[in-house]
């Protein structure tokens, strides 16, 4: 990506975070973020088909920037600590665009759903490769012969903690200001089965 594109990408990023924290993204046009972010509509497009894909591209870049510092390379000694660190800034993330997750998330007043506005298979897909990638490097279960002996694991492991991390992250989001992202880690410890790394409290 040359420096011209890194700057429209950025404005770009910076205008649909503002825009997608004032209204549903859905009520938000392609026009109204390229003028925003001072780019025009072939701009836009050039980086994402509607304003729903660049948000979510947005947000996935910032969470897999957090996956990218803690968890690469993560020796199952430290395993515990490195997700408890990415687990809390991903969290300070969700919390830094509060009302965009909630609008993505969350059921709305009337008992209806963010549909096909939901951030959730963004945010699934994303702790999926987390999971890919710590069972890669063979840090969540206790031995490298237990994934050898279940291949079928490898296929179930991350849908199994993306989505259930994702509603518990919808549950803490449905939680009063302010909310501690410390609590969550109390909740999620007892949630999680004993192979996953959490590091104790």
């Amino acid at each position: 990506m040359d420096a011209r594109h890194r700057r429209s990408r950025a404005k770009l990023a910076e205008a649909v975070l503002r825009l997608a924290s004032e209204r549903p993204i859905d009520e938000v046009t392609a026009s109204e973020i390229a003028s925003a972010a001072g780019v025009n509509r072939s701009t836009f497009y050039a980086h994402a088909a509607s304003p729903l894909a660049l948000l979510e591209s947005v947000l996935r870049e910032e969470l897999d920037a957090l996956r990218d510092r803690h968890l690469a390379s993560v020796p199952r000694a430290v395993a515990a600590e490195a997700v408890t660190a990415v687990t809390l800034a991903v969290l300070e993330n969700i919390e830094s665009h509060a009302t965009i997750y909630e609008r993505g998330l969350l059921a709305d007043e009337q008992g209806g759903h963010s549909g096909e506005t939901s951030l959730r298979p963004m945010l699934a897909a994303h702790f999926e490769e987390s999971s890919r990638q710590l069972l890669a490097q063979h840090a969540l279960f206790p031995s490298t012969e237990d994934e050898a002996a279940d291949p079928l694991l490898a296929t179930m492991v991350g849908p199994f903690v993306a989505n259930g991390s994702v509603g518990a992250i919808a549950a803490w989001l449905e939680q009063p200001e302010p909310r501690d992202p410390e609590a969550f880690l109390r909740s999620y410890r007892r949630l999680v089965p004993s192979w996953f790394p959490l590091a104790p409290h």
